[in-house]
């Protein structure tokens, strides 16, 4: 078999290395530099570092990513920083700690560790949020809001654990987003065994975590070049005139329209494509004159109102990172960045550490240099009722994979590696059949 694949993001690249271990041949063009897509490395002269363009995390439950890493050789405990889960605001006012035990008793069991949830009516709710969600089919055209509104809300959870949890999973606001992908998220998280809710950090960059062993497999068959036309001749595809068996577009929704926009029936095909709304997250990372050894490589930021930039999530590399220069990097993750584009950046920095002063329990060391990056469209607004399409097209032998496309889930790197695998599978039955 001789697949070609558009795009070496997350989906790509686990799209190939599905079709690379079933014997097949394969070639991946990608338009950028380096791979990786919204989850690539970069090269900060300011840091003096190469590091993620933003900081990601994953569960337990990203079962198909950590099986991914295992089949190219990569242990996940080599190269991930595994905790149970704990979500704690720096200030310590809230926490809500899962311990790692069997379900149900690990959510019996974070009512005696958490603090500040609303004591037994909110651990009600929470126990009927988890039920619902691994038990009934969430309407589609339901917003996240009024479905835990209607199992009784409690107003501590909503604040401290709903609206962070759809932010960082989601990227979008609790009355915007998508019901019953936040129920999924969190029926194969919370609400599953104690392994797929622990908290699982990148100790070294991303590529390193399995996309590089997929990189070194493909040799010269990775090309570093736009593609610019694809089109079917009768028989088979052809890729800028190469011809191929089958073909996986791998890449953003804008490029994969303009891919398929002049094949026959193209129209009628991508009018059934949903336009799109995006969102922003932003990072900024902060290189400190010393370590800051807080307790938790992670924690949730208050916001403060009187500032005009507020950061959701910090990450201290203090303790999990295995090169020594990461050990004082702090990141700051901003969540529904949008905001960023009117501030200028010493204006974010100056607002950022002024948040962090204000809720940690020891100043920050000064910062030696920062780096603030901006990915405008990191995610699409998971909405309700957004019918996303399908890794099979109308075009026989001509897939979709990324992250964009109907994997229900949003728009999360588990999420891109399960189109990958699902697109190839595809190919490859095509292929047998």
């Amino acid at each position: 078999m001789n697949v070609a694949i558009i795009g070496a993001g997350w989906a790509g690249l686990a799209a190939a290395a599905q079709v690379l271990q079933a014997g097949g041949s394969v070639r991946v063009y990608e338009a950028a530099a380096q791979v990786g897509g919204r989850a690539r490395t970069i090269e900060s002269a300011a840091l003096g570092l190469a590091i993620d363009n933003g900081q990601h995390v994953l569960l337990g439950a990203c079962r198909r990513t950590l099986a991914l890493m295992r089949s190219l050789g990569v242990r996940p405990s080599d190269v991930l920083d595994e905790r149970p889960l704990k979500l704690a605001t720096l200030n310590g006012r809230f926490s809500f700690h899962l311990p790692p035990w069997r379900a149900p008793w690990n959510l019996a069991g974070s009512l005696l560790l958490s603090r500040g949830l609303g004591g037994w009516a909110s651990w009600q709710h929470l126990f009927r949020v988890l039920q619902d969600a691994r038990r009934s089919e969430v309407s589609a055209s339901l917003n996240a809001a009024d479905w835990l509104a209607s199992l009784q809300g409690s107003p501590a959870l909503l604040e401290h654990l709903w609206r962070p949890l759809a932010l960082a999973a989601l990227n979008t606001p609790l009355e915007h987003a998508s019901a019953r992908l936040l129920a999924r998220l969190l029926a194969e998280s919370l609400g599953a065994d104690a392994q797929a809710s622990r908290v699982l950090i990148p100790r070294t960059r991303l590529h390193a975590l399995w996309p590089a062993a997929v990189c070194t497999r493909l040799g010269t068959q990775l090309v570093y070049r736009r593609v610019h036309h694809v089109e079917h001749d009768g028989h088979g595809w052809q890729v800028d005139g190469q011809a191929f068996g089958q073909v996986i577009v791998a890449t953003p929704e804008p490029e994969a329209r303009r891919l398929l926009g002049t094949l026959d029936h193209a129209s009628a095909e991508l009018a059934k494509w949903p336009r799109y709304q995006h969102a922003a997250i932003a990072t900024l990372t902060l290189q400190l004159h010393a370590p800051w050894p807080q307790p938790n490589p992670m924690a949730m930021l208050a916001p403060d109102p009187r500032l005009a930039v507020n950061g959701h999530w910090l990450f201290n590399r203090h303790h999990i990172a295995r090169d020594p220069a990461e050990r004082c990097l702090l990141h700051v993750v901003i969540a529904r960045a949008h905001a960023l584009a009117h501030l200028d950046r010493p204006t974010v920095l100056k607002h950022i550490v002024r948040q962090i002063d204000g809720q940690a329990a020891q100043p920050l060391p000064p910062v030696r240099a920062h780096l603030l990056v901006n990915e405008k469209r990191a995610t699409f607004d998971a909405q309700p009722s957004l019918c996303r399409p399908g890794p099979r097209t109308r075009w026989p032998g001509l897939f979709l994979a990324g992250d964009w496309t109907d994997t229900g889930y949003p728009a999360t790197l588990e999420g891109a590696v399960c189109s990958g695998l699902r697109a190839a599978g595809l190919a490859l039955d095509d292929q047998r059949a």
